[in-house]
């Protein structure tokens, strides 16, 4: 296995994990903001479409890469391989379904229109859903067989990842400071309310996904936390979960209740500055999810 390939593999992937968040992120953030401006929601799909354009590139490069990595070939002569690739082989057939979801994605953030713009974000969110299965069917997880339960706790573990970690990255990145400049202060204190309520929820179901996936990986076994490579990814994604944790606890707990009483105070400045920090550590996090779904698990390095 060409060492080259496997690195670019990853890089394309924590490009792709993270544009799947952010434009997840987006959209739920528009559908938090039923009250904003129109024009608001309009750059936030924008924003959210712009996402899902990156993510249909990487998507697009990612094949070519999986490509080269199943025939041996070197990545210039994968165009040479792709057509038994695609309707040869699993992975091409689950590509092939979650690529269509990302063109449906697509277009419905480029169609949506003030007069009907929360079905289209249902839509979208749907077409996110199903595009977030067919990562799930391409998985490790997929190793226990099509629609067997490992499956389907996967693709728990993506959807509730990309919901807390691109409300996390988008609200700090672009969707917070644009609402303090374009928002009254009701606004601001109503979606800081309404990420920390989302967020808090779809974090429950990443730790309870995320103990599943682990054991399995683990074979059940502690040990191999620290006896595979696999298990050394996972720990320091443990550790990057952990410290958005406590930053997330810090701002629900200290400063939300402070921004909900007045939404134009210091307070407001503080949840900013850690929610951003957050943001950083959820970078890591899928960054770390990435090079996980490139390594092998620590079970199957001590079954070898």
């Amino acid at each position: 296995m060409d060492a080259a390939t496997v690195s670019a593999s990853i890089v394309i992937a924590a490009v792709a994990d993270v544009s799947f968040a952010c434009s997840v992120g987006t959209c739920l953030a528009v559908l938090m903001l039923d009250k904003a401006a129109p024009l608001m929601r309009h750059r936030l799909q924008c924003i959210a479409a712009g996402c899902v354009v990156t993510l249909i590139v990487a998507d697009a490069v990612n094949l070519l890469l999986e490509a080269a990595l199943m025939s041996g070939a070197p990545p210039r002569a994968a165009f040479t391989v792709l057509k038994p690739v695609l309707t040869q082989s699993h992975f091409g057939a689950v590509w092939s379904g979650g690529f269509a979801a990302l063109i449906v994605w697509a277009g419905s953030l480029v169609r949506a229109r003030e007069s009907g713009w929360a079905m289209q974000m249902g839509v979208a969110l749907f077409a996110a859903a199903a595009f977030a299965f067919s990562k799930a069917a391409s998985s490790h997880a997929a190793d226990a067989g099509d629609f067997a339960l490992p499956e389907w706790v996967h693709w728990v573990h993506l959807c509730a990842t990309a919901t807390w970690a691109g409300l996390v990255i988008a609200s700090g990145l672009y969707v917070l400071p644009m609402l303090r400049d374009h928002a009254d202060a009701q606004t601001v204190a109503h979606f800081a309310g309404h990420l920390s309520a989302t967020a808090t929820l779809a974090l429950a179901a990443v730790l309870m996904s995320g103990a599943y996936n682990a054991d399995r990986g683990l074979g059940g076994s502690l040990m191999r936390l620290t006896h595979s490579d696999w298990g050394f990814i996972l720990d320091a994604k443990l550790v990057l979960v952990g410290a958005a944790m406590v930053l997330g606890g810090i701002n629900r707990i200290v400063y939300l209740p402070h921004v909900r009483r007045d939404a134009s105070g210091s307070a407001v400045n503080t949840f900013q500055v850690i929610l951003r920090i957050e943001a950083i550590t959820m970078l890591g996090v899928l960054s770390a999810a990435a090079i996980l779904a490139h390594t092998a698990p620590g079970l199957s390095m001590f079954l070898d």
